[in-house]
């Protein structure tokens, strides 16, 4: 059986084996909708996996966002969505509702939180994408009982010095059970 797969918010970069969805009919674009119109046309636990590359912060509304993304997702489904760093000049486009760091996801990755509680996916992995300047600092971890949300040296000298870090890579798996707000 093929999985099923989506590229979200594809634009130029159509990946062979997906369904490719911009809000452009771009050459490739297998899908052409406006995202920020809620649901999305896919039917309820539909993709095996949803890759977002430079998509979600462009989006209105990012809690309807991750909502409609878990309801189009099976269970288990990996997401991978890349966005700006909060630190890099990137992130200040004028089209950019959102802002990313570390902690971004936590309202949604978070089971159990007393308040803001947007549970509906687990966290896999945090990967920084450097700059070309970043490359040259190593990622050595930190203590994190010094360093609670830096997860290396490298973050810690985008934090001091900014455009070391250019996107952050989240990779998440679709949660369908009782907590996930659905």
């Amino acid at each position: 059986m093929e999985l099923k797969k989506l590229n979200l918010g594809c634009g130029k970069d159509i990946k062979k084996g997906y369904i490719n969805l911009d809000q452009s009919k771009l050459e490739g674009v297998d899908v052409a909708y406006d995202l920020n119109k809620f649901p999305w046309p896919f039917p309820k636990n539909y993709f095996d996996e949803i890759y977002a590359r430079d998509a979600i912060e462009h989006l209105k509304d990012i809690f309807k966002v991750m909502r409609e993304i878990n309801r189009i997702s099976k269970p288990g489904a990996t997401v991978k969505l890349i966005v700006p760093y909060w630190h890099s000049s990137a992130a200040f486009y004028p089209n950019h509702y959102y802002f990313f760091n570390v902690d971004s996801l936590k309202l949604f990755t978070e089971k159990g939180r007393s308040y803001d509680n947007h549970y509906g996916f687990k966290l896999e992995k945090i990967k920084l994408i450097p700059s070309r300047i970043g490359w040259l600092i190593p990622p050595i971890p930190l203590p994190k009982s010094i360093f609670k949300n830096v997860i290396d040296l490298r973050h810690l000298f985008s934090y001091i010095f900014g455009e070391i870090i250019v996107k952050i890579e989240f990779t998440l798996k679709a949660v369908k059970d009782k907590y996930a707000r659905q």
